[in-house]
């Protein structure tokens, strides 16, 4: 059987345009919001926000209610992360051009995330200093050192690890 697309989408099954896996990667293009070309960008989670909704979830599943408010406290709220880097949500884009580093929002769309043009911080890339992705198998660890001491740090999904990997390439940072 095969299912038609609309107009402008993929066919799922049986023609020369059906649906990839890099249809499904997360990706996008941060041009808008920075208002320049991007160079590079990499879809991210706030760092620790697999660990907790995990715990949570396992928290629900053994005790009910009573195991998940226990497994709450314990990890605290569902993001705390570092006090330097903007609440986003549960995914956000960083993105980077000739002069400028930013996280961006993002919105859920059908299929994958979709960047916005809403920068949510921005910093000039002269203030980036390191750059390095600790590989996980399942999660990875992007961090973003800033020349007056300021470190973003997030998690990389393994969906988006290759586009991490990319994007640290591109800006000259070690991977690990």
């Amino acid at each position: 059987m095969r299912l038609a697309a609309r107009p402008g989408l993929p066919a799922i099954i049986g023609s020369s345009n059906e649906l990839r896996l890099e249809d499904w990667e997360m990706a996008g293009d941060g041009s808008a919001a920075l208002g320049a070309p991007e160079i590079a960008g990499t879809m991210v989670n706030p760092q620790g926000l697999t660990k907790k909704m995990t715990i949570r979830t396992a928290g629900a599943e053994l005790g009910g209610i009573v195991g998940s408010v226990a497994a709450g406290s314990a990890t605290g709220g569902l993001y705390q992360g570092a006090p330097d880097v903007p609440v986003f949500g549960r995914v956000g884009y960083v993105a980077v051009s000739e002069t400028e580093v930013a996280l961006i929002k993002t919105k859920a769309g059908p299929f994958k995330m979709h960047v916005t043009d809403e920068a949510l911080a921005r910093v000039p890339r002269s203030e980036l200093g390191d750059i390095e992705l600790e590989e996980g198998k399942m999660i990875s660890h992007l961090k973003l050192g800033f020349t007056n001491g300021v470190r973003w740090e997030f998690d990389v999904p393994k969906m988006g690890k290759k586009n991490a990997k990319e994007f640290v390439s591109k800006l000259g940072g070690r991977i690990t």
